[in-house]
């Protein structure tokens, strides 16, 4: 029989306030609002000394190194033939032309041929004055012969005249001695005798001054047979160059006239040009003339093949806001190469070594290169002075501003302009 329930009965303990679940969440709410209000006042505390805020995704970011710089241009060219010489008519006439634009010759080969009626004339008049000549010289050895025997007999003859005039004194001393003959006599064999000398004398410098005058008269014929000589071979090399030949190995560039046209003189007929040696003719704005150089190190991009070359010549004017300058193949020429083909080359200007610098980006175009924007450890941005030494194709110096190690905004950041320090968000 049961008496009463105290069998049954549990003694309850009272439960603490806070430990009441409704007054768990009351208190864990506090504390999300007060954590709440406080990030916020540490949070206005921080945009409060910032002037932007901007998020990282927006931004390029690089880290400045010390490395080598290598100063270089990267230009485009076309490829043209070193040699690719112009023939021009000899003379007026009807050219004739034995080949067409693109074919093949070989050095020697007949391209034209210039038909010069006038000039083959010419050389027929000038040929028949120089047979003349040589006839006239001719005659004038033979003449010249024919007077020198006469000159030389002349002199014979005084020189006999002369001794018989002395053997003559000589019988007239022995008679004047034996008194047979008179003085009158003896005197005039004396007479005689100095006559006969004066004609031998006389005969002699006559023959010597006839003979000068014959060879003064042969020699100005031969002087004019061997101008006439040479007027006749300049004509006849005129007349050999209206065959019109290759003057090197390769191809007809292109015709400048037609067929059978009438052209005069030094007029241009056609190029030709060699295959075999090819440079690149390369555009440089004229704001890196002064660092360009002969024999400067040049790298070609042929088809994804870098190929080495270097700097022949660089023209001394402007043109279009360029400078051409000439580029040849150092490690001979690539096979299938064609006049005109675009290509890319890379010329190293100057290679630094041991220098602070970073990749190249839009910052420097933004401030010109006097500030950037470095990176510190509290997350925000700082706009400092730099100064910026040699630009590469993909790297700036840096001389002044940034050391190794410094992380910087590389990108242009209009919204930027006017701040000093900007917070970076995720």
């Amino acid at each position: 029989m049961i008496r009463d329930t105290s069998g049954q009965d549990v003694v309850l303990r009272p439960t603490a306030a806070w430990r009441k679940p409704e007054n768990l969440f009351r208190l864990l709410g506090g504390f999300a609002a007060a954590a709440l209000v406080a990030w916020g006042l540490l949070a206005w505390r921080e945009i409060d000394s910032v002037d932007a805020v901007i998020s990282r995704a927006r931004l390029n970011i690089a880290e400045v190194q010390r490395g080598d710089l290598v100063r270089d241009l990267v230009v485009q060219g076309k490829v043209v033939a070193a040699n690719s010489p112009t023939l021009f008519s000899p003379a007026q006439g009807i050219v004739k032309f034995s080949v067409k634009a693109g074919d093949l010759v070989e050095r020697g080969q007949l391209l034209a041929q210039m038909e010069s009626p006038e000039l083959a004339n010419l050389l027929a008049q000038e040929q028949a004055m120089l047979s003349k000549l040589n006839v006239e010289l001719e005659r004038q050895k033979i003449q010249a012969k024919r007077q020198r025997l006469e000159n030389t007999q002349k002199a014979d003859l005084a020189q006999v005249s002369l001794t018989a005039a002395r053997r003559e004194l000589q019988r007239a001393e022995i008679s004047m001695e034996k008194n047979i003959i008179s003085r009158l006599d003896y005197e005039k064999v004396g007479d005689d005798l100095t006559r006969a000398e004066l004609e031998y004398e006389q005969a002699v410098q006559n023959s010597a001054l006839e003979n000068e005058a014959l060879a003064f008269e042969t020699r100005t014929l031969e002087l004019q047979l061997s101008q006439q000589t040479l007027r006749v071979e300049e004509l006849e090399r005129k007349v050999g160059e209206l065959n019109i030949v290759s003057p090197v190995s390769g191809a007809v560039g292109s015709l400048s006239v037609a067929q059978r046209s009438a052209i005069g003189p030094n007029q241009a007929l056609m190029t030709v040009v060699d295959l075999s040696s090819f440079e690149l003719e390369a555009a440089v704005p004229e704001n890196y003339a002064d660092d360009l150089g002969i024999a400067m190190a040049v790298e070609i991009n042929l088809g994804g093949r870098r190929m080495p070359g270097e700097v022949t010549a660089i023209s001394p004017e402007v043109i279009d806001n360029q400078v051409i300058a000439r580029v040849r193949f150092t490690e001979g020429q690539p096979q299938n190469l064609r006049q005109n083909l675009r290509l890319t080359a890379r010329i190293l200007l100057e290679n630094r070594t041991d220098v602070v610098m970073v990749r190249r980006g839009a910052f420097l175009d933004q401030d010109g290169g006097r500030f950037a924007w470095k990176l510190n450890d509290e997350g925000q941005a700082v706009r400092v002075p730099i100064r910026t030494g040699a630009l590469g194709l993909s790297e700036v110096e840096i001389l002044s501003g940034l050391g190794a190690g410094d992380q910087i905004i590389i990108s242009a950041v209009q919204d930027l302009n006017g701040a000093q320090i900007v917070a970076l968000t995720d």
